[in-house]
């Protein structure tokens, strides 16, 4: 699975958003990826 089939679409909430200024990202991703697969850079 390359990267652009793990990320769907990113998580726009308040909660979210002030995560952004802390520079943490939430994203919604493939359920058949696993953590090692998403954190691969």
């Amino acid at each position: 699975m390359t990267a652009y089939d793990i990320i769907i679409k990113p998580v726009v909430t308040e909660r979210s958003m002030e995560n952004m200024e802390s520079k943490r990202y939430t994203f919604k991703v493939d359920t058949r990826a696993n953590k090692s697969e998403i954190k691969k850079p």
